[in-house]
């Protein structure tokens, strides 16, 4: 079944048809001029909007930058929000090992509740990784962390939702024994093993990481 609509991107520049007094991604092929490769689909409502790179022999000058979209009122809302979706969210975790046993916390709320997961969360804007990492963990679980290193950056493109995500996964040591979880947040703590741990969460960054942690045999 063909895409409600094919949404055509090279080096942040969006192809776009004028359709009256608006501007709105092609709704058939005919609608595009050159060729193109086709990558992924992306959920928009009830819609489908194809995701594809356009095979050009130049660089297209006069297509619309896709930091110019969002705030314009001549743009369809579809593309405003399949162009949001595209936006890479940045999340960073911990890994917080002690003899052979790694840290894991059960959300109360959003999308991975219920789930055990390593702590952390999204960063801030303007927020470094390291930062982001270290408050994270703080605001879960009353920890403070020094980072040992980096264990990896991984992305994940969620096909539920179409959303784009990069993961920074440190290795990480507490500075201070006491455990204090915040309760709007998180429902559990719990020590496991790292195997254990690796075949209890289902979040794909930190299955990443602790795979890596595993395969590398580090300790802190």
């Amino acid at each position: 079944m063909p895409p409600d609509f094919y949404y055509l991107e090279t080096d942040g520049q969006v192809f776009l048809v004028r359709d009256g007094k608006r501007w709105r991604f092609p709704r058939s092929l005919r609608e595009v001029p050159f060729r193109f490769k086709p990558l992924f689909p992306i959920p928009i409502g009830n819609l489908q909007v194809l995701y594809a790179h356009p095979l050009l022999k130049s660089h297209p000058d006069h297509w619309f930058h896709k930091d110019d979209v969002i705030g314009r009122v001549d743009i369809d809302p579809v593309v405003q929000r399949a162009v949001n979706r595209t936006l890479p969210r940045g999340a960073a975790k911990v890994a917080i090992l002690e003899r052979g046993r790694v840290l894991m916390v059960m959300a109360n709320r959003g999308l991975t509740r219920g789930m055990w997961n390593l702590p952390g969360g999204f960063i801030g804007y303007g927020e470094h990784p390291t930062d982001s990492a270290c408050r994270e963990v703080l605001e879960e679980i009353g920890v403070r962390v020094r980072l040992v290193r980096l264990l990896g950056v991984y992305s994940e493109r969620f096909k539920r939702t179409g959303g784009f995500m990069l993961s920074f996964v440190y290795l990480g040591k507490r500075l201070n024994s006491k455990l204090q979880p915040d309760p709007g947040e998180i429902q559990d703590v719990r020590w496991m093993p790292v195997r254990q741990a690796l075949r209890e969460t289902k979040n794909p960054f930190a299955k990443a990481g602790l795979r890596d942690y595993l395969n590398r045999k580090t300790s802190v």
